[in-house]
């Protein structure tokens, strides 16, 4: 009788410890990888980020609306983000405190988003190396002198500031007067060495489709625009986030998904002619081979894609309308 009254006891405590550690919650990879942030409301269970009353200075810029004063405490204390409260809500506006422009998944200058959940978002600083507006001048130039056959300029002949080591995503795009024609991204260590593989893979994408392209490129490019971009994630949807799809993809994101070795993306131009954000990660599945229900797939990234424009070359009879300038958001 004690034997089995001891095999009962083991048996329950195992029972009881599997249990509890079935409902332990599990922190994501892409929140636990994080440590020097700023949690404005609660954080998932198993992160000790800081609250905010411990850092005065922080607390006080995120209620106002400048975010280069907001970077400058966050860094001043050593920290790398924010964790804020989701909202549905559509706020927009630069006269809005950043804490709701966060909130509500807004663009904010400086700040990237990470994570999307329904417990919240985690933005964190962007450290993107901007190029200076000579070398920005120097973007598109190289990129139609690439496209129109001539070799690519070695890496040393770049300003430093396009050589400087970083992961960047760079975007060749080529403008008719009746929109992008064709496009081709590189991911790479440098805006240069991004600009140099983006610009060939345009020029061969070109040359092997070039009867529905109408002509040769060569014939054609002086018509067209060349447009140069940063393509950059601004945040990564958590297990169980497609009902914040819509309300998060704003005006200047496009959406994209990843898959080993394979990614897909529509530029924000293309997601904004959808009828809603979830219809034009629909299309993007469609277009991909998947099924359009494909949003909780395991082996699948979804994640906002934001395109920053930064240099433009204008063709003789190209699209750019009045207003837009290098440096400006899509």
């Amino acid at each position: 009788m004690a034997k089995r009254a001891w095999l009962l006891v083991i048996v329950g405590v195992l029972g009881a410890w599997l249990v509890w550690q079935r409902s332990r919650s599990v922190v994501p990879a892409s929140l636990s990888e994080w440590t020097e942030v700023v949690a404005l409301v609660s954080p998932p269970p198993g992160l000790d980020w800081e609250e905010l009353d411990a850092h005065p200075a922080v607390k006080e810029a995120v209620q106002g609306v400048d975010p280069d004063r907001l970077r400058e405490a966050l860094e001043a204390a050593g920290l790398e983000g924010l964790w804020v409260a989701v909202t549905s809500d559509r706020l927009a506006g630069a006269e809005l405190p950043l804490a709701d422009r966060f909130a509500s998944g807004g663009v904010v200058r400086g700040f990237r988003g990470e994570a999307l959940t329904t417990d919240g978002l985690l933005y964190v600083i962007d450290h993107t190396l901007w190029p200076v507006v000579l070398s920005d001048r120097v973007l598109a130039r190289v990129a139609r002198g690439i496209l129109e056959g001539k070799a690519a300029p070695p890496l040393d002949a770049f300003p430093e500031a396009l050589t400087q080591p970083q992961a960047v995503e760079v975007l060749v795009l080529l403008t008719g007067g009746r929109g992008p024609r064709l496009w081709r991204s590189a991911r790479a260590q440098s805006i240069a060495e991004g600009l140099i593989t983006a610009s060939l893979a345009a020029r061969e994408r070109w040359e092997e489709r070039t009867e529905t392209m109408g002509g040769p490129l060569s014939d054609r490019l002086d018509q067209l625009d060349v447009e140069v971009a940063f393509l950059f994630d601004d945040g990564t949807f958590g297990p169980g986030a497609t009902s914040l799809i819509d309300a998060l993809v704003k005006s200047q994101h496009g959406v994209a998904y990843e898959q080993p070795s394979r990614w897909r993306y529509l530029l924000p131009r293309r997601t904004q002619v959808a009828d809603t954000p979830m219809d034009a990660y629909r299309r993007l599945f469609r277009d991909n081979d998947l099924p359009e229900d494909s949003f909780d797939r395991k082996d699948l990234r979804l994640y906002r894609l934001r395109m920053q424009t930064v240099s433009i070359d204008q063709g003789s009879a190209g699209s750019r309308r009045p207003g837009v300038s290098p440096g400006s958001g899509d």
